[in-house]
């Protein structure tokens, strides 16, 4: 068994997915996630990122194509009901309820576990997240940015996720505040829990990733070790539109 690879916890086959059926922005992306691992998604500003994990947790329409949790096809599949088969998703805004306290946010998002249950997973996440239990009955729209993400983590992670994706979690926060929030969620993925992480910070998610796969006009162009793209000349052309040296741009 020595040298195995983990099992694929989430995939997708030919996918092809967009607001519109005439107008794919996701145009057929071969992608898997093992076990365990941490990979961002990069690319321009308009290269589907966000629409291809929106489109993974059902949240865009898919048109054609396959997504996988581990074997089971969940594709069809309501949002809702990802969550039972152990998918959590993190979206970029609206992603905690502003008016209601830290701990009504956390009783709301375990709504979804047996009732003996609910108690003992919220005291899991005060655990985790000191900064919030420190003051449950705060209400939560007078966090902090980086404590509102970490509110937003806390309230996906209620149900034990196999795979956890977040939508761009360091938008709006300063560089010392991303660290934190980027470390957390190492921190996480370290405990077993498989992260997909679209992000426009570049550096700093490279840093914490496995593996990083980028999109480029919805398909996926280039991908590879995170330690080795930190210093590859073909993220920076693909992912900021600079020139290899010694191009010469075309007329």
């Amino acid at each position: 068994m020595s040298g195995q690879q983990p099992p694929v916890a989430l995939s997708t086959r030919s996918l092809v997915a967009g607001y519109e059926r005439d107008l794919p922005i996701v145009r057929g992306v071969d992608f898997s996630i093992r076990a365990g691992e941490l990979v961002i998604v990069l690319g321009p500003n308009g290269a589907g990122k966000s629409t291809f994990v929106k489109a993974i947790a059902g949240l865009v329409p898919i048109h054609s194509g396959t997504v996988l949790l581990g074997d089971f096809d969940s594709t069809a599949v309501p949002t809702h009901e990802k969550i039972r088969h152990g998918l959590a998703f993190v979206p970029q805004t609206e992603n905690i309820f502003a008016t209601m306290s830290i701990h009504d946010n956390l009783l709301l998002a375990a709504n979804v576990l047996p009732k003996e249950k609910r108690s003992r997973r919220i005291a899991d996440l005060y655990a985790m997240f000191p900064d919030l239990a420190g003051r449950p009955s705060l209400r939560a729209g007078q966090l902090s940015g980086g404590q509102r993400q970490m509110l937003a983590v806390a309230r996906a992670l209620i149900v034990e996720p196999a795979v956890l994706i977040l939508d761009e979690p360091s938008a709006g926060l300063s560089p010392k505040i991303v660290q934190e929030v980027f470390a957390q969620l190492k921190a996480i993925n370290e405990a077993g829990v498989t992260i997909i992480l679209v992000e426009q910070n570049v550096k700093a998610a490279l840093a914490i990733a496995d593996r990083a796969v980028i999109l480029v006009e919805g398909q996926l162009r280039h991908e590879g070790p995170a330690a080795t793209l930190a210093n590859d000349p073909i993220v920076a052309e693909l992912y900021l539109g600079a020139r290899r040296s010694g191009e010469v741009p075309t007329p």
